[in-house]
């Protein structure tokens, strides 16, 4: 895969609240489309497209750090690191939804019970309390399970099955979410802040 595809964008909405990290490609659609703007981390100053080549990009054969530009024919063209989207302003500053997606991505692909890898597709949730016994489906109750530790546990608590969990299972915030298996980048700290920090700690 070319870089291109690899490299990560920090997305924000339209309050300049993060979303997710989009592929280098997909921003640069979306910007180029007039869907968003590239924000510059340092000033925070907002570029359309036009203006981003008028002063980040540089002729071909110019001496640059590889690693900050893209290189067409014509011209090296600086990587946006954050960008923001022109009119979406959703996910306000309330909880996560529980999804069975985000309780894949807030507890890392690994099995609660074994730390197994566990891969999507053969992702099962298991209830820490069984529902059959009053257990919720929320965040502080269910955790990635690989099918062998679920069929274990059975309708049972881990201290029944004698299986520790890996982690107290809680409600992540957004921005941890976001982060899950992406190297963060420097320069997106001033907008997820602490969120940041925490990740990286662990």
């Amino acid at each position: 895969m070319t870089r291109i595809e690899l490299e990560r964008v920090l997305t924000l909405n339209r309050v300049w609240q993060p979303l997710t990290t989009l592929v280098l490609r997909g921003a640069l659609v979306l910007v180029s489309r007039g869907r968003a703007r590239i924000v510059c981390p340092q000033t925070y100053q907002m570029f359309t497209w036009e203006q981003w080549l008028a002063e980040r990009a540089v002729p071909a054969d110019a001496h640059v750090i590889e690693a900050d530009y893209i290189r067409t024919a014509a011209m090296q063209v600086r990587i946006p690191q954050v960008i923001t989207l022109a009119k979406f302003a959703g996910y306000p500053n309330a909880g996560v939804p529980f999804s069975r997606r985000g309780v894949y991505e807030r507890d890392n692909g690994r099995c609660q019970y074994c730390n197994a890898v566990v891969h999507k597709r053969d992702m099962t949730l298991d209830h820490v309390v069984p529902v059959s016994r009053g257990g919720a489906t929320t965040w502080g109750n269910c955790v990635l399970a690989c099918a062998r530790c679920n069929h274990r546990k059975a309708d049972r608590t881990p201290r029944e099955a004698e299986m520790n969990l890996q982690a107290t299972p809680q409600q992540p915030t957004r921005e941890t979410l976001l982060l899950r298996g992406v190297t963060s980048q420097p320069a997106w700290a001033p907008f997820i802040g602490k969120a940041t920090e925490q990740v990286e700690a662990k």
